[in-house]
C-alpha cells in the first residue's frame, strides 16, 4: 500500500528519475512545486531530450502511458505533456510534466510573443496555424517569452487534458 499525506501518494524519487524498469506504477501522477507530472514510458525509438522541452504524445494504446517525441502533420495529436527535468531513454520509463512551466524548442519561426502554440513535428512547438509544416496543430500550451527567430526557444505553460 503506498504512503499518503493529505490524501495524496508519497513518492521516494525524483521527478528527474529514468529508469529501465518501472519504478512507480506506470500512469501515477504526482504534484512537484506546483507542477503536475504522469509516469510514462518511452516507445519511441530516440530519446526524449530536455535540452528544450519536447512535448510528446501517446503512441500506442496498449498502455495508454506509452509516449514518443513525434507528432503528425496535421492530425490533431493530443499532447501529454513535455519531458522537462531529465532525459528519458528509449525503452525507458521516467516523469512527463503536464501541468506547468518550461522553457520549449520551437520548430519554425513563431511570428509574436504571447501566443498559443501546438505540438509540432519532432516533439518541437510552434504556431497551432503554421500550415509550412503541415497544416492545422491542436493548442496545447501559452508562451510568454518567445525567441521569434527560426527554430528558436520559448517559455511557455502546458496545461493538458492527459
Amino acid at each position: 500500500m503506498d504512503a499518503k499525506f493529505y490524501g495524496n501518494v508519497v513518492f521516494d524519487e525524483s521527478v528527474s528519475a529514468v529508469t529501465a524498469t518501472p519504478s512507480v506504477e506506470l500512469g501515477s501522477r504526482r504534484v512537484w512545486k506546483g507542477e503536475e507530472y504522469v509516469y510514462c514510458y518511452n516507445a519511441g525509438g530516440a530519446a526524449i531530450s530536455t535540452s528544450l522541452a519536447l512535448g510528446v504524445v501517446i503512441v500506442t494504446a496498449a498502455t495508454g502511458y506509452s509516449v514518443a517525441a513525434t507528432s503528425l502533420a496535421n492530425v490533431h495529436n493530443p499532447c501529454v505533456g513535455v519531458v522537462k527535468h531529465a532525459a528519458i531513454a528509449a525503452g525507458s520509463y521516467g516523469w512527463v510534466m503536464t501541468k506547468g512551466f518550461a522553457t520549449w524548442s520551437l520548430v519554425s519561426n513563431v511570428t509574436a510573443d504571447y501566443q498559443a502554440l501546438a505540438l509540432g513535428v519532432g516533439g518541437k512547438f510552434l504556431e497551432p496555424a503554421d500550415t509550412s509544416v503541415g497544416g492545422t496543430h491542436a493548442v496545447c500550451a501559452y508562451g510568454f517569452n518567445i525567441n521569434t527567430g527560426a527554430a528558436g526557444g520559448a517559455y511557455a505553460f502546458i496545461k493538458t487534458a492527459f
